[in-house]
């Protein structure tokens, strides 16, 4: 089961904020679970790439927004519980944030286990 989830794991070539995240966060916008995005992307069940991909894009709407990351430290945690609001945000400030975004690019000859 490990091989079949390394094996389609996204193998990025970029770092940094992509479209990625983006596409992630989205994804959480929806109502869907962690695990299952997890799935979806090819990571394993447990894996925390969810959600430190979605807390960069959160933190970068806020910071468009000025609004300190402390104060809306709930929000950050549950985006669930606060989806209409970043769902508002983020329709505000997606331009900008596929701006700054760049494509990612994936190794395409790499072999599973590597």
């Amino acid at each position: 089961m490990k091989e079949s989830a390394t094996f389609h794991r996204p193998f990025l070539r970029t770092k940094g904020f992509s479209t990625f995240h983006i596409h992630i966060f989205e994804l959480i916008l929806l109502g869907k679970a962690n695990r299952e995005i997890n799935r979806l992307m090819g990571y394993t069940p447990k894996s925390h790439m969810v959600v430190d991909h979605s807390r960069q894009v959160m933190n970068k709407i806020l910071s468009y927004e000025g609004l300190c990351k402390r104060d809306y430290k709930d929000r950050v945690v549950y985006p669930r519980k606060y989806q209409f609001w970043w769902k508002k945000l983020l329709e505000k400030h997606k331009g900008t944030l596929i701006q700054k975004a760049i494509i990612p690019e994936y190794y395409e000859d790499v072999a599973p286990g590597i």
